[in-house]
């Protein structure tokens, strides 16, 4: 092979190699940012949704579970959720802290003994931010 023939060989293989141009990169970037900003859109949805989850379960199981074994070991419905940071002396409390006490909006559960919509026993319910009641008479839909 001669001199000349690389030569060319070498101008060939650097010219069939290609790059993307700055446009196309800009291009691609801004369809990166287009994508995100809508799915950034639905995370509130997603997120505001897993809380009024967060909510049922505390008053269908979490919370029922507390004033229940209150019961069973006072012998007596509490008279509010703060009973149960503070029971009768010779039992541990039931929850330490008050923010135990707290639906994921940070408001305090509503707590009622005899209940309106359990009239044998208790109501615990919260409020979401779009005015729905989550309470333990719900069925957990």
């Amino acid at each position: 092979m001669s001199d000349s023939t690389i030569s060319i060989e070498k101008n060939t293989i650097t010219k069939s190699v290609r790059g993307f141009t700055l446009v196309e990169i800009l291009i691609v970037l801004a369809l990166i940012g287009i994508v995100a900003g809508l799915a950034m859109q639905n995370l509130g949805g997603i997120f505001g949704g897993s809380k009024v989850k967060a909510a049922q379960q505390w008053v269908n199981s979490t919370g029922e579970a507390y004033v229940t074994s209150y019961f069973a070991l006072v012998g007596d419905y509490p008279k509010s959720l703060n009973d149960l940071k503070n029971p009768p002396d010779g039992i541990p409390p039931f929850v330490k802290r008050s923010s135990d006490l707290q639906d994921p909006w940070k408001k305090e559960y509503v707590y009622q003994y005899p209940g309106t919509r359990n009239p044998d026993s208790f109501d615990l319910s919260t409020t979401a931010p779009d005015g729905k009641v989550i309470g333990n008479w719900d069925s957990g839909n």
